[in-house]
């Protein structure tokens, strides 16, 4: 299959290398070709650092370009949140292959949305990778209120065929699924620190070593019968009216306290770590 990456950042490199390590030929499409290069030999490096796959024939199978006249069998759209911009690029690929599946990486536009403005709403489909794509298995996949359902197998067969786990988003709503559980959490992170109950590391800790840990083996619903329904309708009873609503967060750049460096520390632990487990799981 001939895959087009429109959008060659550090999502979109990787998309791209996902593709290809699964057997299909990668055109990534970039403004800045020399950079969108490096970008997919960094995805190429952690793959290998990490042993999850054979990079040689992958590297065959990919090819970066500043020229958008690329014909694709499927486009997966990776650039900035902006309506206008992905619907304008989208369009584009929509002209010169009739019949590919148009691919989206939103985080938050909604697909009905973008297919109106693409002006092909049946092949526009929503494919959600979460950060860092090679190594997060779940995609999320939306369908606009156009969408055709056959468009919405294909893109779930081919992602499962590349080992990721398609999750079916059944309603177009902002946001999908992870951006309103992880805005909805992070809303409640905010108002803990600046309300003073608790230490931003402090609240990392507990999300981190306490919800994530267990939420890693069990999710919400089935902690609910774990921790026995009594137990959580009495809880939920005292708790949800006290819980933010809070309808903005403010400038995050409050809650960033490292430097640059110790970014890139935190950034590497964390993607070992996924590696780690995402090997064991295979």
């Amino acid at each position: 299959m001939r895959v087009a990456i429109v959008g060659a950042g550090l999502m979109g490199a990787q998309i791209g290398c996902e593709y290809a390590l699964g057997g299909h030929d990668v055109t990534l499409i970039a403004r800045d070709a020399a950079a969108a290069e490096q970008r997919v030999e960094a995805s190429l490096q952690l793959v290998e650092e990490h042993a999850l796959g054979a990079t040689a024939q992958a590297r065959e199978r990919l090819r970066v370009t500043s020229d958008p006249a690329v014909e694709c069998d499927v486009a997966v759209e990776s650039v900035p949140e902006d309506l206008e911009l992905k619907a304008r690029l989208l369009r584009e690929v929509a002209a010169r292959s009739p019949e590919a599946v148009l691919a989206s990486n939103t985080s938050s536009i909604p697909i009905t949305a973008l297919g109106d403005a693409v002006g092909a709403p049946e092949r526009v489909v929503g494919t959600h990778y979460l950060n860092p794509p090679l190594l997060m298995p779940p995609v999320e996949v939306v369908a606009g209120e156009r969408t055709d359902p056959t468009v919405v197998a294909t893109v779930t067969a081919t992602l499962r065929a590349l080992g990721k786990q398609p999750v079916l988003v059944r309603r177009d709503v902002p946001g999908f699924v992870w951006n309103r559980l992880q805005f909805a959490l992070l809303r409640e992170c905010v108002w803990l620190v600046d309300q003073g109950v608790a230490s931003m590391e402090d609240v990392d800790r507990v999300v981190r070593d306490g919800l994530a840990r267990r939420w890693r083996r069990v999710g919400p619903f089935a902690s609910i019968g774990l921790g026995g329904v009594d137990t959580w309708n009495r809880a939920g009873s005292n708790l949800v009216p006290e819980i933010s609503t809070a309808d903005e967060l403010g400038d995050l750049s409050r809650f960033v306290a490292a430097d640059a460096d110790e970014l890139k520390r935190l950034g590497e632990a964390r993607d070992s770590a996924l590696a780690d487990e995402l090997r064991s799981e295979r």
